[in-house]
């Protein structure tokens, strides 16, 4: 019996948990301490601003687009971020002996290239040739439209 009653105990400390929960977060929407998921700039502003179905279409395009862009800039700065680093590290190269080649391609370019910042032949390695800059990482593929 005490193994039922034990069974018994913790259904009712669960589904007590869950409705706790359920009206906390029921509340907490309500008074506006939390956000209905994907509610954002465009209900705010058609609230407050009481916007026209026109100009809530046009400013939801607007800000897509600006979105894209955005996301658009990031991917490209950091792209060209990978790429100062890279020919950085090839110049860097340059200086350097065969033997310190030797080291640098060992100890200096791998752990960039475990993070996925690719350059070199692939394997994280620099170039052989000396002085010559690293391949530029690929570019990640595009962000699909919304």
């Amino acid at each position: 019996m005490p193994a039922k009653s034990n069974i018994l105990f913790g259904l009712v400390v669960g589904v007590s948990c869950l409705l706790i929960g359920f009206a906390l977060s029921t509340l907490a929407y309500r008074y506006h301490y939390l956000r209905v998921p994907g509610a954002g700039l465009i209900e705010r502003m058609n609230h407050e601003l009481n916007l026209t179905p026109a100009q809530r279409d046009r400013v939801g395009d607007i800000l897509r687009d600006t979105r894209f862009k955005v996301m658009q800039a990031r991917q490209d700065f950091d792209h060209r971020r990978h790429e100062l680093f890279w020919d950085g590290l090839g110049e860097v190269r340059g200086v350097l002996t065969p033997e310190q080649q030797k080291i640098f391609d060992r100890d200096f370019t791998q752990p960039w290239a475990h993070r996925g910042h690719g350059g070199g032949d692939g394997g994280g390695h620099m170039p052989s040739e000396e002085g010559a800059p690293p391949q530029t990482p690929p570019q990640p593929p595009p962000v699909p439209q919304n």
